[in-house]
């Protein structure tokens, strides 16, 4: 049965992926690369037009080929992070020193528990950090050694979760180009030489969804509740490593009341319905909570040394959000990190902190009126969206030249690929940069043109809920990276929409 309130969000969601993708086109805003239009623009209008023509043969779709893609791509992943190692610096290299000095006995200083109360969500990272560096303890390896493979896992088991939603939902043809996409921007990419939230929480994003998609599809009742509270297992343990998949939870939710509407129920069963939602929610919650006090336990922190009056209130994200900063290379960043508005922080309570992010945003209010608080956020959104490569190389000092030691063979023509002062790196981000607006592009008109169905409504609006959460709180094109794959299955789920260029009727 029709929704008219599915239908909106679709289109909502529809309307601002082609919006982002255009502006990525046409007016791209500056980031830490920049992207050559005479190289994006043609490339991204190519493979726009294959996605609406060809069709994978037959061979390409045999049972086995989702295996052999996510095994060979976790592969792929884990000898290009090798081969990328480098001394990154900012949070990465922070929580990982934590973990190697609480693997060697030693204690944590007094600022790092100053860390540690400022941003507790990086406690389960601690954990992490903390297991790959007693494993690598025990091989005599150094924690990267066993930290970049773990990334090149998680790639693997997030290629075969993207394979098992569009699958269900569009068939092997357009599953198994949505693992190929996947492979390309998220498998290639200079992220997987650095141990960090992302890829972590990446398989647990898209196995949670492809979970909760297969618990709204026709089966016997035990069935649906079982994969249902998988699904809600698999969304808190990303929830727990990383923030921003808390949106899913919504998303599921939000899915969840539309459904009870699509179709003719009983009162009585609506009612259960809703305190079935109401229960997931609370089951959300109390698992995400406790998973990431666990952290604190497995990490080996005094969890009373960890001062939750320091930790900044979710107002103060938001007025960090509505910052804006122009770099020294001229690149304006929406809503980035800013030094200036953490030390602020310094010896406020928690009611001046929120004091002082209200009158932030009441100054940025005051300075930019109704037009320009609807530009920065429209600035902002291109911005987050117009980056194919995730602002790779963007955070701490990692751009510097000599950042990669110097390198031949193989390894060499990885490092002049991805690495950001390599030979190769412009080509390479431009053709990066095409195909994520391709895949954007492909995704917003799909959804414009698609029918309602439950599934693609879930995914839909779990990348409405990440483009929310970027908006408008902190963030740059980072935070989209563990949602690129969903974009990617999108995009490959409502591909059958587009309009037909030479294609056969199904």
């Amino acid at each position: 049965m029709e929704s008219p309130v599915g239908r909106v969000l679709l289109r909502l969601a529809g309307v601002s992926l082609v919006a982002v993708a255009v502006v990525g086109l046409v007016a791209p805003r500056a980031v830490n690369v920049a992207h050559r239009w005479q190289v994006v623009v043609p490339v991204a209008v190519v493979l726009v037009l294959l996605a609406a023509m060809l069709r994978l043969p037959r061979w390409a779709k045999s049972r086995w080929s989702p295996v052999v893609i996510s095994v060979g791509g976790g592969a792929v992943a884990t000898v290009i992070g090798l081969m990328t190692r480098y001394h990154y610096g900012w949070d990465a290299r922070v929580v990982l020193d934590m973990a190697r000095a609480l693997q060697a006995g030693r204690p944590l200083s007094p600022a790092d528990y100053d860390y540690l109360s400022l941003y507790p969500n990086n406690l389960p990272l601690l954990a992490i950090d903390r297991m790959g560096a007693a494993v690598a303890q025990a091989f005599s390896l150094a924690p990267d050694a066993v930290l970049i493979p773990l990334n090149g896992v998680c790639v693997a088991a997030t290629l075969y979760a993207v394979h098992l939603l569009v699958v269900q939902v569009a068939g092997r043809g357009p599953a198994v180009v949505a693992q190929l996409v996947t492979l390309l921007l998220v498998g290639t990419s200079p992220w997987l030489a650095v141990p960090y939230t992302d890829f972590y929480a990446m398989p647990f994003v898209v196995g949670g969804v492809a979970l909760a998609v297969r618990a709204l599809t026709p089966r016997p009742r035990t069935g649906r509740v079982v994969l249902w509270l998988l699904a809600i297992v698999s969304v808190s343990i990303a929830y727990a490593i990383k923030t921003t998949p808390v949106v899913i939870a919504i998303a599921a939710v939000l899915t969840a009341v539309v459904a009870m509407f699509d179709h003719d129920l009983a009162p009585g069963r609506r009612v259960g319905a809703i305190v079935a939602c109401a229960a997931s929610a609370l089951a959300f919650v109390a698992l995400g909570t406790g998973l990431s006090t666990a952290a604190a336990t497995v990490a080996g922190v005094d969890s009373s040394r960890i001062d939750p009056s320091v930790t900044p209130p979710v107002l103060w994200w938001v007025a960090l959000g509505a910052d804006a900063q122009r770099a020294p290379s001229g690149v304006v960043n929406y809503g980035a990190y800013s030094r200036d508005m953490v030390d602020a922080l310094n010896g406020r309570t928690p009611d001046e902190m929120r004091t002082y992010a209200a009158d932030f945003l009441g100054d940025r209010w005051a300075e930019r009126g109704l037009g320009g608080t609807l530009a920065f956020y429209g600035n902002k959104a291109a911005w987050n969206w117009g980056d194919g490569m995730f602002w790779a190389w963007g955070e701490g000092p990692d751009s510097l030249p000599g950042t990669l030691a110097p390198a031949t063979g193989v390894t060499g023509i990885v490092h002049d690929l991805n690495g950001f002062q390599g030979a190769g790196y412009q080509l390479r981000a431009d053709l990066t940069q095409a195909l994520w607006l391709a895949v954007l592009l492909v995704a917003g008109v799909g959804l414009l043109r698609a029918p309602y169905r439950r599934e693609t409504l879930l995914v839909a609006a779990s990348v409405l809920g990440i483009a929310a959460f970027t908006l408008v709180l902190q963030g740059r094109s980072r935070y989209l990276f563990a949602f690129v794959p969903l974009v990617g299955a999108l995009a490959a789920m409502v591909h059958a929409s587009l309009p037909r260029l030479g294609r056969r009727a199904p």
